[in-house]
């Protein structure tokens, strides 16, 4: 029997067991012992810190020719998606209620925008604003037995003053540590790109405005224009009396000293009072008679609705629309200046005028609901300038009538349906501010 002994040895190859050394700095320190595997982390990391300095410099150059949030949100998602692989990146911004938080991208899925806001009103958000640090919120809809698939990671989106929103990031990420370069790159991308968004949003929203006060501008032209016309028809109006007084006049003479058929002068006595009639009903409804107040009084509505049904009436069966009142008696009367109601009303027709058809039909109707006098018109057509969100917030007639109701302390609905009509309501308080 013969025993064999193995006493073999591995060893790592020479050139893996070589070191050297390096110095701290030129000229001073140290001679310090370096592993290859650490030189090959070294150079790893470096090669690392150079792709995010190619990338945020990359981002810097493209966002500087921007001049829409659409476009600078999208070049900033896609920058986001090689930073961190992401199925969804999404900024959320507070609208100006902050009860809710809007998306800049208007293409945003409804599932991402439900899980931002029930996370905010869940009181989950109010944490991370606090915090001020990106968290990262578990998918728990889609967990398996590894673990969540898929996570939330939430950076807030703040300044010294205030906190603007987050930038909400949908990745199979499990973590993204505050000290990691995922994170820091993504800090410094929202500094550079939120200031920009909120000086375009800013530029935008003046832009809006200077276009509204172009549209007014040319609004108070056209009543000048109506202010001259109205002027010219005062004086019309003022006129017209003594040549219908010496019409009948005549007429009456004539049917006294001659022979002739009753049945003609009485047709001119007729259009004379019809003329009459018409006058007295303008000069009524535009208070030419008496002086304005130009401060708010107590003011029956059904009065000044029915004055002012009279006077659109010859309109209204020339349009082939039929119109009818329901008025609530006994009422109490509201603390209005009679001008704005009527200029409501007159802005309210202006509207259902411009879409209306022959046949239709508009009612009026009055209620005192919790002490509020509620006037309300139906119309049997529907008017698409107030089917649209955008179309109403936009158009001038609507904005009119929105700030006289808001003058009188009131508010006013707007709502129209395909085979339903129109419907607006005019709500005015019983109980007003007293303004000293």
């Amino acid at each position: 029997m013969r025993l064999i002994k193995e006493n073999t040895s591995e060893f790592e190859s020479f050139h893996k067991s070589l070191q050297y050394f390096t110095k701290k700095s030129k000229a001073q320190g140290d001679l310090k012992l370096i592993s290859f595997e650490n030189h090959k982390n070294n150079f790893d990391q470096l090669e690392k810190y150079s792709f995010f300095a190619q990338n945020l410099y990359s981002f810097q150059k493209k966002i500087q020719s921007v001049e829409s949030v659409r476009e600078l949100n999208s070049i900033f998602q896609d920058f986001v998606t090689r930073i961190l692989s992401s199925k969804e990146v999404e900024i959320f911004l507070f609208n100006d209620s902050r009860s809710n938080l809007i998306p800049l991208n208007t293409s945003a899925t409804q599932q991402h925008m439900h899980v931002v806001n029930k996370a905010y009103k869940d009181g989950i958000l109010d944490w991370i604003f606090e915090t001020k640090k990106a968290t990262i919120i578990p998918d728990l809809n889609l967990l398996t037995s590894n673990g969540s698939k898929l996570n939330q990671i939430i950076f807030p989106v703040y300044d010294r003053k205030a906190t603007y929103g987050l930038l909400s990031v949908l990745t199979s990420a499990a973590r993204v540590q505050e000290d990691s370069l995922e994170n820091q790159s993504i800090q410094i991308l929202l500094s550079m790109i939120i200031p920009m968004i909120i000086t375009l949003r800013q530029k935008q929203s003046i832009n809006k405005l200077y276009h509204e006060l172009q549209v007014y501008q040319s609004k108070m032209n056209n009543d000048f224009d109506i202010y001259a016309i109205g002027e010219l028809a005062e004086g019309i109006l003022e006129e017209i009396g003594e040549p219908l007084q010496v019409i009948l006049s005549y007429t009456n003479m004539v049917e006294n000293e001659y022979s002739v058929d009753n049945e003609v002068t009485d047709k001119i006595k007729e259009q004379v009072k019809k003329i009459h009639e018409l006058t007295n009903r303008l000069v009524k409804f535009s208070g030419l008679n008496k002086p304005r107040a130009g401060r708010s009084q107590p003011c029956e509505i059904n009065k000044v609705v029915r004055e002012f049904r009279n006077v659109i009436n010859a309109t209204l069966n020339n349009l082939g629309i039929e119109c009818d009142l329901d008025l609530e008696e006994n009422m109490p009367p509201v603390l209005s200046d009679p001008n704005d109601i009527k200029q409501i009303l007159t802005s309210v027709f202006s509207i259902i005028k411009s879409e209306a058809k022959k046949g239709g039909a508009i009612v009026i109707q009055s209620k005192y609901v919790r002490e509020k006098v509620v006037l309300s018109i139906f119309t049997t057509e529907q008017l698409p300038v107030l089917s649209d969100s955008k179309n109403i917030n936009s158009n001038v007639t609507v904005k009119l009538i929105k700030e006289l109701m808001n003058k009188n302390e009131g508010k006013a609905e707007f709502n129209s349906l395909p085979l339903k009509g129109a419907i607006i309501h005019l709500s005015f308080p019983m109980k007003r501010r007293l303004n000293l």
